[in-house]
């Protein structure tokens, strides 16, 4: 008999014990182009599927034997998704750059939101507009100065305020937009022969020159609230991301040497329900972050975090 054709679909494995969610799962991977395969336990899996296969999709609690089967498979890439604290799986981000996106949800009974799942899925970074519902408005500015940033800063936790969020959610996002523009005016800046302009001195007044000014935007559809702020340079990578907030987290010193993230990674990752990075080196560093209107202080600080650095965001050279 002559042998079965091959499909062209990229091969994947979901881990999920829950049915209805393995069921919703499994459709968005396949409607991101994959053929899956579902499976309970990772115990159950064949090793043939795992070599066969290009992605890896499961809950946290299967991280360990997730991250058993990437090193020696440089093709095969993992997403975990959690409903626990996404902290402690900051190690294993940094640990192993295929492992690049970690999905918050909002309960074990709940699947990751479609859009991110597709995004990590795909290795895509997520335009701005699709992190919203269609019709959703904001602002746009571009801060040359010091004193146009704190004005910048000032304007975001207002615009937060006139969505109803308590004035310490309002706070809290002025303090993230803060962090997020030093990094794009006082870090990211370079000369020609790619030595810092700014980072050596992150108190003193600064004017950017035209081409240099980052972009900050901040729209909300009602529900969710996105604040993304992007420069033109590329230099931020996983090592100052992912680096930055273990070292934060198990309470170590942050590394403020050559521009990045260790300005207050932790400041932006905890206020935030979900980060998203797009790096072009050389060229663009994106962030954006989310966060959830409906949600309260107390359950915004229990809610699991994402963070989505696609492998497709190359690293910056050092």
């Amino acid at each position: 008999m002559p042998a079965e054709p091959q499909s062209s679909e990229p091969q994947a494995i979901l881990i999920e014990r829950n049915k209805l969610v393995a069921r919703r799962v499994a459709r968005v991977l396949t409607g991101a182009g994959f053929a899956t395969k579902q499976y309970e336990e990772p115990s159950a899996i064949p090793s043939t599927d795992v070599d066969a296969s290009a992605l890896v999709v499961a809950d946290a609690f299967d991280a360990l034997a997730v991250m058993r089967w990437l090193p020696p498979r440089s093709s095969l890439r993992a997403v975990l998704y959690t409903a626990a604290e996404s902290d402690r799986l900051i190690p294993l981000c940094l640990e192993q750059p295929r492992l690049h996106t970690v999905l918050g949800r909002p309960s074990f009974e709940a699947p990751p939101r479609e859009g991110e799942l597709l995004a990590a899925a795909r290795q895509l970074p997520i335009p701005f507009g699709a992190h919203l519902a269609w019709g959703a408005s904001g602002i746009h500015l571009r801060p040359s100065d010091s004193a146009a940033r704190d004005s910048a800063v000032v304007e975001v936790a207002a615009f937060a305020n006139r969505l109803g969020a308590p004035k310490r959610v309002g706070e809290m996002l002025g303090e993230l937009t803060h962090e997020l523009l030093m990094n794009a005016m006082y870090d990211a800046p370079v000369d020609e022969n790619g030595r810092a302009r700014y980072a050596h001195d992150r108190k003193a007044e600064i004017a950017l020159p035209e081409r240099d000014v980052p972009h900050l935007r901040a729209a909300s559809d009602g529900v969710r609230l996105a604040v993304e702020v992007e420069d033109r340079f590329g230099r931020l990578t996983r090592e100052h991301v992912f680096g930055g907030l273990a070292r934060a987290l198990k309470g170590g010193e942050q590394d403020r040497s050559g521009g990045g993230a260790g300005l207050g990674i932790l400041v932006v990752y905890r206020s935030a329900t979900a980060l998203h990075f797009d790096v072009a080196p050389g060229a663009r560093t994106r962030v954006t972050a989310l966060f959830d209107l409906d949600l309260n202080l107390r359950e915004f600080r229990q809610y699991p975090k994402t963070i989505h650095f696609p492998a497709a965001a190359r690293e910056a050279r050092s």
